[in-house]
C-alpha cells in the first residue's frame, strides 16, 4: 500500500507532500498543491494519486492538520472509495484556529503594550498591512439569508433568535435588509436602528420588537436596519460575532437597489460569506427561484470547495409533508435535489428543517392556541416517526453531528429530553453547528493568515530600519564614503526624478485598460448577449395581449436581474483593476528606487544595500481615498440621474407605451422584440462604456496619486532617511548608543518573530 504523508497548515497556507517517503517530483500537480488551501485541491488528489501511481488505487493517507481539513480529506477519500479506490485514513490532530487565535491576539497586545516601537512599525505599514490586521482581529461573521416569497425564511430567523422578532406572514413581508449581531450582553432585548438610502439615522429603539420590526419594515423610507441582541442558537464567542442579514427577495423589495445588494451578497468571491439559501420543499420552480440558483451555480463554479461549502440550501417546511399519507421524505428531498441540478447545481449541500417547529420549541413567552395545537401535533411526528428526523438526511461530519446534539441538549428553552430530540430532529441545531464549523474551516485560519502577514510586514519594517543603523559600525574610510554616496543619493533624487517628462510618460501610459480586465469586461458582455439572446428567442409568434403582457413581465423581470448582475460584475471589475494598477505602479517605484542606486564604489558596503532596502521599504500608500472611492456612486448612482427608459428595466416593456395592446386582439411578440431589443442593447452598451470610463478615471486618479506620493511622502521620508544617517556618520557618539539601541531592537525582533512563527507552525 502506498504511504501518502500529507501535513497542511491552513495558517501559513502551506502543504508538504511525502510519497512513500520521497517529495513529489516538480512537474507534479501535487508539487503545484504546496502554495494552495487545500479546499481548493482536496477533490482531485486522489486522481492525481492514481494517475502517480499508474493506475495503483491502494492508499494509506496520513495527514495532519486541524480536524475540518481532515474532514474534507475524508470526504475526498469516500468518493475514491465509491470509484473502486482502496483508500486507508490516519489522522495527527494539531491545535484549532481558535486557540491559535487566542495567542495572536494576546502576542499583538502584550507587543502594543511593551514595545511601542513596534506598534509604530504596523501603524506606518501601508493600508493594505493595516487592513489585514484590522480584518484578522474583526470578530464579525456575515451569514446572509437568502430566499424568495413564501420559503419560512424569517420563520428560520425567528427560530434562531428564539423570539418572534422579524414579521413572517404568507404575503411579501421582507423590505428592507436587516443586519442583526450577536450580542450577548444585550439579554432578551433587541437594540435597533434604521436607516435611510443615504445612511442616516431615521429612529432608534432599546427593545425592538415584533411590531416595531413590522412598522419600520412597512416604512418606504427605511433602507436598512440593524439589530443588537442575544442571537441564542450561537455559543458565546470571544473571536466571533455572528451578523445574520435577512435579504429581500430578489423582486420583493421597496427599494429596487435591494436586489443588487442580495445578488453582491453571492457574487462576493472574495470574503466568500456564508448564504443560507431557504427553499420551499413544497413549492419549487418560480422564476424568482430560477434566477438567484443560475448566480449561485455561477459562484459555486468557481474557487474549490469553499465554493461550495459557503451555500447551504435549507429545504423547509419539511413537516408539511405526513409519512402516514405515503408523503416520502427521500423522494421529496430528491425532487429538491433534481430541481437544484437543472438549474446547474450539482451536489448541493441539503439541509431539510422544520423551521416552524424550532421556533414553536424555542419561542419565549406564552404560544397562542393554534401555536399550542400545532406544536403538539409536529412533536408526535417529529419524535415518533423515523423517516421525520431530518438531521439523517444531511451529509455532516461526526463533530457536526456531536456539536448539534449538545445544542438541542443545552437549548435553555426545552424543558425536558422529549422536547430537545424534537428540536435536533427538526434540523436547525444541525445547520447552527454548520455555521460554527464554517467558521473554524475558513474564518479562523483566514484571518490567522492575515494577522501573519501584517505582523511579518512590521516585523520586515522593523528589521530593516535596526539593521540600517547597526550596519554603521564600520571604519572611518567607510564612513567617509558612505556621507559621499549620501550626497549623490540626493543629487540624483533631485535632477532624475521630479521631472516634468517623467509624470507625462506614467500618465501617457496609464490610458490603457489591464488586459484581464479588458478580458474580463468582454467576456461579461457576451454572457449579457448570450442572454438577451436567449430572451429574444421566445419571442415569436402572435399571443392573446394577457399572454403577451405575462411574456412581458418575465422579461423585464429577467432584464432587471441581468442588469443588476452586471452592475456588481463592473464593481469587481473596478476592484480587480484598481489591484492590477497597484502593481503595476508597484514594480515602477521599485524600478525608480533602484536607479537611484547605480553602481558606485559604495556598492560592497552593507550598510549601502541596507540603505536602498529601507528606502524600497518606504510604504506606497496610493489607495484610492474616501472622496475618490464615492465616485463609484457614479455606476450605480447615475441611473437616478439619467432617463428612466435606460435606469429602469421595468419601462422597456412599459405597456403604457404600447396603447396598441388595447386595440388589437393579438400581439406580434416578434415586432415587439425587435422594438425593444434596439433599447435593451443601448442600455447595456451605455453600462459597459460607464463602466470603462470610470475604470480608466480610477487609474489616471492612482497615477495621480502615485505621483504625489513621489513629491510628497516620499520624498519626505527618502529624505528624512538621509539626514537621520548622514547626522550618525558624523556623530560618534550618537552613532555607537544608536547602534546599541539597533541590536537590542533587532534582538527584540527576533524573539516577537519566533513567538509569531511557533503560534503558526505545526
Amino acid at each position: 500500500m502506498n504511504h501518502i504523508a500529507i501535513t497542511h497548515n491552513p495558517f501559513l497556507v502551506e502543504t508538504e507532500f511525502l510519497i512513500n517517503g520521497h517529495s513529489p517530483s516538480e512537474s507534479s500537480n501535487i508539487t503545484a498543491y504546496g502554495s494552495k488551501r487545500l479546499q481548493l485541491w482536496v477533490e482531485q488528489i486522489f486522481d492525481d494519486l492514481q494517475v502517480l501511481f499508474n493506475g495503483s488505487n491502494d492508499f494509506l493517507i496520513e495527514f495532519t492538520g486541524v480536524e475540518s481539513d481532515f474532514n474534507d480529506i475524508k470526504e475526498a477519500a469516500n468518493n475514491a472509495i465509491q470509484k473502486g479506490m482502496c483508500v486507508e485514513l490516519k489522522f495527527n490532530p494539531v491545535a484549532p484556529a481558535e486557540e491559535r487565535l487566542e495567542k495572536i491576539k494576546a502576542l499583538m497586545t502584550r507587543v502594543s503594550e511593551e514595545s511601542p516601537k513596534f506598534a509604530n512599525y504596523l501603524a506606518n505599514s501601508d493600508l493594505k498591512v493595516k487592513q489585514d490586521f484590522e480584518d484578522a482581529l474583526n470578530n464579525d461573521f456575515d451569514a446572509y439569508v437568502v430566499a424568495t416569497m413564501s420559503s419560512g425564511k424569517s420563520t428560520f430567523i425567528n427560530a434562531m433568535l428564539g423570539q418572534d422578532l422579524l414579521p413572517a406572514a404568507h404575503e411579501a413581508t421582507t423590505a428592507t435588509i436587516a443586519h442583526i449581531f450577536d450580542d450577548k450582553l444585550h439579554g432578551d432585548a433587541f437594540y435597533g436602528e434604521r436607516f435611510d438610502s443615504n445612511g442616516n439615522l431615521i429612529e432608534q429603539n432599546d427593545a425592538v420588537d415584533l411590531a416595531t420590526m413590522t412598522a419600520w419594515n412597512a416604512d418606504c423610507e427605511t433602507k436598512t436596519i440593524t439589530l443588537n441582541g442575544n442571537i441564542r442558537a450561537i455559543k458565546e464567542n470571544n473571536n466571533v460575532r455572528l451578523v445574520l442579514t435577512d435579504t429581500p427577495g430578489p423582486n420583493n423589495s421597496q427599494d429596487p437597489e435591494h436586489q443588487r445588494t442580495t445578488l453582491g451578497f453571492i457574487q462576493d468571491s472574495k470574503r466568500n460569506p456564508l448564504i443560507i439559501y431557504v427553499l420551499n420543499a413544497t413549492q419549487l420552480g418560480t422564476n424568482d427561484d430560477a434566477q438567484l440558483l443560475r448566480l449561485v451555480a455561477d459562484a459555486m463554479s468557481k474557487g474549490g470547495k469553499q465554493s461550495k461549502d459557503r451555500f447551504l440550501f435549507v429545504v423547509n417546511k419539511m413537516d408539511e409533508f405526513d409519512p402516514e399519507k405515503g408523503e416520502n421524505i427521500e423522494k421529496a428531498l430528491n425532487r429538491v435535489k433534481s430541481y437544484l441540478e437543472e438549474n446547474g447545481i450539482y451536489d448541493p449541500n441539503l439541509y431539510p428543517v422544520s423551521a416552524r417547529m424550532a421556533y414553536l420549541l424555542r419561542k419565549q413567552g406564552e404560544l397562542t392556541r393554534a401555536e399550542r395545537n400545532y406544536k403538539t401535533t409536529i412533536a408526535d411526528s417529529l419524535l415518533e416517526e423515523p423517516s421525520m428526523a431530518f438531521p439523517q438526511y444531511m451529509s455532516v461530519s461526526a463533530s457536526v453531528t456531536s456539536a448539534m446534539q449538545e445544542k438541542a441538549q443545552n437549548d435553555e428553552a426545552l424543558q425536558d429530553r422529549a422536547m430537545w430530540r424534537a428540536l435536533l430532529n427538526s434540523g436547525l441545531p444541525a445547520i447552527e453547528a454548520i455555521i460554527d464549523e464554517y467558521i473554524n474551516k475558513y474564518s479562523f485560519p483566514m484571518r490567522l493568515n492575515r494577522a501573519h502577514l501584517a505582523m511579518t510586514a512590521a516585523i520586515e519594517r522593523g528589521m530593516q530600519e535596526a539593521e540600517l543603523i547597526k550596519q554603521l559600525e564600520i571604519d572611518e574610510q567607510a564612513l567617509s564614503l558612505l556621507q559621499a554616496e549620501i550626497q549623490n543619493l540626493k543629487a540624483r533624487r533631485d535632477q532624475g526624478f521630479n521631472t516634468q517628462a517623467y509624470k507625462e510618460q506614467l500618465k501617457l501610459e496609464g490610458r490603457d485598460l489591464p488586459m484581464d480586465v479588458h478580458n474580463s469586461l468582454n467576456e461579461l458582455e457576451k454572457n449579457v448577449y448570450a442572454r438577451i439572446g436567449e430572451l429574444g428567442d421566445t419571442f415569436s409568434g402572435d399571443v392573446s395581449i394577457r399572454e403577451a403582457e405575462s411574456k412581458i413581465d418575465v422579461a423585464s423581470k429577467d432584464i432587471k436581474f441581468l442588469f443588476n448582475r452586471s452592475i456588481n460584475e463592473y464593481e469587481k471589475a473596478f476592484l480587480s483593476s484598481q489591484e492590477i494598477i497597484k502593481k503595476e505602479l508597484n514594480k515602477e517605484y521599485q524600478d525608480h528606487v533602484a536607479a537611484l542606486f547605480p553602481e558606485s564604489s559604495a556598492l560592497e558596503l552593507p550598510i549601502y544595500q541596507a540603505l536602498k532596502h529601507s528606502i524600497s521599504a518606504i510604504s506606497l500608500d496610493i489607495e484610492l481615498n474616501q472622496n475618490d472611492i464615492s465616485k463609484r456612486s457614479v455606476i450605480s448612482g447615475y441611473r437616478t440621474v439619467s432617463d428612466a427608459t435606460w435606469y429602469n428595466p421595468f419601462s422597456w416593456f412599459s405597456t403604457r407605451e404600447e396603447p396598441i395592446y388595447r386595440e388589437e386582439d393579438y400581439v406580434d411578440l416578434q415586432e415587439l422584440w425587435k422594438e425593444r431589443i434596439i433599447i435593451i442593447r443601448g442600455q447595456f452598451t451605455s453600462l459597459k462604456g460607464d463602466a470603462v470610463q470610470r475604470i480608466r478615471e480610477d487609474k489616471d486618479k492612482l497615477i495621480d496619486n502615485y505621483l504625489a506620493f513621489l513629491e510628497g511622502e516620499f520624498s519626505t521620508k527618502f529624505a528624512a532617511i538621509l539626514a537621520d544617517l548622514e547626522q550618525k556618520v558624523e556623530n560618534q557618539t550618537q552613532r555607537e548608543n544608536a547602534i546599541a539601541q539597533a541590536k537590542t531592537d533587532i534582538e527584540e525582533i527576533r524573539a516577537i518573530k519566533q513567538e509569531l512563527e511557533a503560534i503558526l507552525q505545526f
